[in-house]
């Protein structure tokens, strides 16, 4: 760990924008530091200081707001992955949060974190992206309202302001009914950065599947969604062979995305197999809808 100048522990948010606003770009916002101390310990991220966040209880909170869901940035995995809420509302997210690292990872690191980082891999990122959700950034000049997917710009760089904090994250509530999951794939089950995650939404009416939203992680710079997935959902009703349709089209868009990368060659097939066994569960399982 290097050498810091300067450290700061606010007991309000106001006081920690207040800091962030008066540094000129040379403290940054301390969430879990599960990325940021290694990062820091590799000379990877250059600070003179750190504001330490984790005494804001004003942004760490899960609630439902009419047919919204509003987390606080400082959330932790583990919180997002027990709340009977979520699980109830957004169960791709729970699981997404559940497959994030070990125990002790999950019980420290944060949401607004996750996104903060930019991984190109990020479990929780991912699910955000599918559900649409958008990010609060505060700073003492007032607040916006930004998609995640807008915020990401590449891998480990985002569109947050240096005097900027994430506060919160919404994401409107699936259909009553609708299927949701995540799955991910990595070099071995505990600690893994995943090689790939997916993360799938969908509504079904009178049999047939009338609204799809569909995300992949560790393809492109940053997870997205993936409108021809979605599209080739849509108007169809669930089968094996629809599975296997949609695994193909899977295979195709991440040849697309890859193209002679080394990667390539193994995630094309593997995409196939994830995607498979995630539409499996989701069409198999009654306990997966939202309620």
């Amino acid at each position: 760990m290097p050498d810091l100048s300067e450290y700061y522990q606010p007991q309000s948010l106001t006081a920690a924008l207040e800091l962030l606003a008066k540094s000129n770009g040379k403290l940054i916002p301390l969430a879990g530091g599960t990325d940021i101390v290694p990062a820091m310990g590799k000379g990877e991220l250059k600070a003179n200081g750190l504001v330490d966040l984790s005494k804001l209880s004003e942004i760490r909170r899960i609630s439902m707001d009419d047919s919204e869901i509003k987390i606080g940035s400082l959330t932790t995995f583990a919180q997002i992955e027990t709340s009977p809420l979520i699980q109830a509302k957004a169960l791709l997210l729970a699981d997404a949060a559940a497959a994030v690292g070990s125990p002790q990872i999950r019980t420290t690191g944060t949401i607004g974190g996750n996104i903060a980082n930019a991984s190109p891999a990020a479990d929780t990122v991912t699910a955000l992206v599918t559900l649409d959700a958008e990010a609060r950034l505060d700073s003492i000049k007032g607040s916006r309202r930004v998609r995640v997917s807008e915020l990401l710009c590449g891998a480990g760089k985002t569109n947050i302001h240096p005097q900027e904090i994430i506060t919160e994250i919404t994401f409107r509530i699936p259909a009553t009914g609708s299927k949701t999951g995540f799955i991910k794939l990595g070099r071995r089950k505990a600690l893994a950065i995943a090689r790939m995650n997916l993360a799938i939404i969908v509504t079904l009416d009178n049999g047939k599947i009338s609204f799809a939203r569909v995300g992949l992680g560790a393809v492109g710079p940053n997870p997205r969604r993936y409108p021809v997935l979605e599209n080739s959902l849509v108007g169809q009703s669930p089968s094996e062979s629809l599975i296997d349709e949609f695994a193909i089209e899977a295979e195709r868009e991440v040849t697309r995305v890859l193209g002679s990368r080394p990667s390539a060659i193994y995630k094309c097939e593997a995409v196939k197999g994830i995607a498979r066994d995630l539409l499996k569960k989701m069409f198999s399982d009654s306990g997966q809808g939202v309620v």
